[in-house]
């Protein structure tokens, strides 16, 4: 595991302002299942959590959650991870080369609000020297093609005790 400054990892030419995706749904909000259930189709993904001066990296797969008392709750392969959703509100994605290595990245940043600093990273991983899967890289820009901008979160859910299952919000 590698530790990085949070401000270093995505730096250089940010390709944020995509042209809408032909397969870019128009309607379906954004919610945390939404973007949850997107995680799990874009394979291995690199999960970065920024807590104050700490911050934890993890290679990881999405696998299935539930939405209850207030937290989305996944097991992945590595680890189990809970978002309190009262306060995931903003969602970002993004496509910049990394100043470092000039390869592309393709990752979202989860934010309490639009002004906030980003709590969390999640990047599509790939291999040093691979290109991505390009059924991934096709998956990703749809997304994009909505998220690029930012967006504010739709709850999805009854902040209450609703659940839902990781195959649909």
């Amino acid at each position: 595991m590698h530790a990085e400054n949070p401000d270093s990892i995505p730096v250089g030419s940010d390709r944020s302002q995509p042209e809408r995706h032909p397969s870019a749904p128009d309607s379906a909000p954004w919610t945390a299942a939404r973007l949850f259930e997107l995680l799990a189709k874009l394979g291995r993904l690199r999960v970065v959590s920024i807590c104050g001066p700490s911050v934890f990296e993890s290679l990881c797969e999405a696998g299935p959650f539930t939405i209850e008392r207030g937290s989305l709750n996944m097991i992945t392969t590595d680890f189990h991870w809970h978002v309190a959703l009262a306060r995931f509100r903003h969602l970002q994605s993004h496509e910049s080369i990394h100043a470092r290595s000039g390869r592309n990245v393709l990752f979202f940043e989860l934010r309490e609000d639009v002004a906030a600093p980003p709590f969390l990273r999640i990047y599509v991983h790939r291999a040093p020297k691979a290109e991505f899967d390009p059924a991934v890289a096709e998956i990703f820009a749809a997304a994009h093609a909505e998220l690029a901008n930012g967006v504010a979160l739709a709850s999805g859910v009854d902040a209450g005790d609703a659940e839902a299952d990781g195959k649909g919000a």
